[in-house]
């Protein structure tokens, strides 16, 4: 250790967690009982070894925290470390982790303790649009940082990077999106050690010193956290995730440019259960006053949603959650929505209906509707963990071989159907079958009350090979696939047609719930729904076909938007109500044809619609 290095320690400050800089002085507040042994580790930045331990007395104590300021020290040569009861750990609140700046470094024990670091490095954030986006106008999009671009051409830079994910916004933008929610970009473990079983004691090696065969070593086996749940340093972005040395700045450029282009950054947070509330509430206002991330989407079974709703400095900060009641949310809320349920309520009625199993159209019925003043709904019929939209109709089982768990992991009710052949085939019927089924599946998303997500590749047919829980692949099976044939480009446009027609529509997108009455006294409901005629619709569970009709007026529009929906095995005949102010009836889009969206739309003279099976339609009133 260095010699006659001289700092002066006094009782530092409480007031922020991990370590703040001023212009002499370093200040440490550690999260340490009054009755522990507790000292600071320093180690100089191109050194292995601790050169300095810096004790910090209960005399700096204050509850179960202790707090030291260090004058003279120029942290911005040193890592540190905290040792506590003879144990050495990371700081928690460390703003950089040191040691994971190769992604699944084979040279790296993940066991070891890592280094602490205290960057401040200056970013400007010059030129910012602040993005506060309506609920209403909002069309998320879940990617995985690494995964995204990873699949990209070898010859392209920085692949798996922020600086790759920057260069991408554009192709974002053009799609239609608005909100790009980012798997776990702060600090975790990729490299997951796998326990393998000791031998039958017949088996087992014993080694004797006259034994010329020596055991060879075993080097222990990793497996891959690829997605990045589980315990994780949640006030640091992921070094690996950086094309160069900040990993800090990159990821701030890329928030930049995404505000810049008028689209919001949220970020997935995974809190373990031992997560103090107060620690949860502090790391989601830091990387809103350092990075200026617009949302949250946490998990996490002890997550404190109530004391996060209700403070200040979140007060225009998006949080989505898997319990959320609006009886939780203050009426002035309601001004601004910004709180969401995130659950998969949306997707089993939807799959089971697009898949032909047991679904009802009632159920449909209920999931395209739901809207609340206070609190938003988060859509989505594929997510990162289960089948991708295109798998979904192209496997009828899970395919996890791949993961070494023998098939046994991953969800077992899917409500997926192979259409007739498990996997790939060159069959044209089956193909034309599943194309049919995926557009609509991407409609009903797309045309439902509440916040449509996307997960990454599913707007271009991406597939996981039927692997439906890719946690650990860290390969073409978990990245998004950028090649392009005329399907997935095909498929591409209607999705961004889908996006647009609801970009178009404001009465798809309501912030109020329907009544199902005409309140204005328009002539016309809200909301109504027609069968075979006009204006009756019998609430039969086993009857496969529905027309939704809503009236543009009571969104300020004066077209009004008709989706008509059949699952059912057989041709359905649904009607038109008669319209007043001379106003007709176009089609628009029918699943059922090829491109599915008209060049321009096409005009009908009946007040009825023949749709065929397993098709969906929209018909505009103007």
């Amino acid at each position: 250790m260095i010699k006659n290095m001289e700092f002066e320690v006094k009782r530092g400050d409480f007031f922020r967690l991990g370590v703040t800089k001023g212009k002499t002085w370093t200040n440490f507040c550690i999260v340490c009982r009054k009755e522990a042994e507790c000292s600071i580790l320093l180690y100089k930045r191109d050194q292995k070894e601790c050169v300095e331990e810096i004790p910090v007395s209960d005399a700096f104590s204050q509850g179960n925290l202790r707090a030291a300021r260090v004058e003279g020290l120029q942290l911005s040569d040193y890592d540190y470390n905290y040792r506590i009861n003879g144990t050495e750990v990371t700081d928690p609140f460390a703003r950089r982790i040191v040691g994971r700046e190769k992604w699944a470094d084979p040279e790296r024990n993940p066991t070891e303790t890592l280094r602490s670091r205290h960057e401040e490095n200056r970013f400007s954030w010059k030129g910012e649009r602040r993005v506060e986006i309506p609920r209403r106008d909002m069309t998320l999009y879940k990617l995985h940082v690494r995964g995204f671009t990873k699949g990209l051409p070898e010859s392209v830079p920085d692949r798996g990077t922020f600086r790759a994910l920057a260069r991408k916004l554009s192709y974002l933008k053009t799609l239609g999106i608005t909100s790009i929610e980012l798997m776990p970009v702060y600090e975790f473990e990729e490299k997951i050690p796998t326990e393998g079983g000791e031998p039958p004691e017949y088996k087992r090696w014993t080694y004797r010193k006259k034994d010329k065969i020596r055991k060879p070593a075993q080097r222990p086996e990793y497996k891959m956290n690829y997605w990045g749940y589980g315990k994780g340093m949640y006030f640091a972005p992921k070094a690996s995730y950086a094309a160069g040395e900040y990993p800090d700045l990159e990821f701030k450029e890329c928030i930049l440019k995404m505000h810049k282009m008028g689209m919001e950054c949220i970020m997935e947070m995974d809190f373990a259960d031992d997560m103090p509330g107060e620690w949860i509430l502090a790391a989601l206002r830091y990387w809103v006053s350092e990075y200026h991330v617009d949302g949250f989407h946490l998990q996490g079974d002890r997550v404190p949603i109530g004391l996060l709703l209700e403070d200040a400095y979140l007060g225009r900060t998006k949080l989505f959650y898997k319990e959320m009641t609006e009886h939780a949310i203050p009426d002035a809320e309601a001004a601004f929505p910004r709180a969401f349920l995130d659950t998969d309520e949306f997707l089993y009625p939807c799959r089971k209906l697009a898949n032909g199993m047991h679904g009802t159209i009632w159920e449909l019925a209920d999931q395209m509707k739901k809207q609340n003043a206070k609190l938003g709904y988060v859509n989505y019929i594929a997510d990162h963990n289960g089948f991708t939209l295109y798998d979904l109709f192209v496997y009828g089982q899970k395919h996890n071989e791949a993961n070494g768990e023998a098939n046994a992991d991953g969800p077992v009710w899917n409500y997926s159907s192979n259409c007739g052949v498990e996997g790939e085939t060159t069959s044209r019927n089956v193909q034309r079958i599943r194309d049919r089924r995926m557009k609509n599946a991407a409609a009903m998303l797309f045309l439902a009350q509440g916040a449509p997500m996307l997960m990454a590749g599913d707007e271009d047919c991406n597939t996981q090979k039927g692997n439906n829980n890719a946690y650990c692949q860290d390969n073409p099976i978990g990245w998004k696939d950028w090649g392009i044939s005329r399907h997935k480009k095909e498929f591409l446009k209607y999705i961004r047609t889908l996006i647009a027609f609801r970009k178009e529509h404001a009465i798809l997108r309501m912030e109020r719930p329907m009544r199902l009455a005409d309140t204005e006294s328009y002539g016309c409901p809200d909301l109504s729904y027609h069968e075979e005629s006009a204006w009756l619709a019998p609430g039969f569970y086993e009857r496969g076909a529905l027309g939704m009709l809503y009236c543009g007026k009571y969104a300020g529009e004066e077209e009004d938007v008709y989706l008509g929906f059949n699952f059912s095995d057989l041709h359905k005949s649904l009607a038109l109500p008669k319209q007043k102010n001379k106003k007709k009836w176009h089609l628009v889009m029918d699943t059922a044809l090829k491109g599915a969206f008209l060049p321009e739309p096409e005009e009908l003279q009946e007040f009825c619609y023949t749709l065929e099976a397993q098709s969906v339609c929209i018909i505009l009133g103007k």
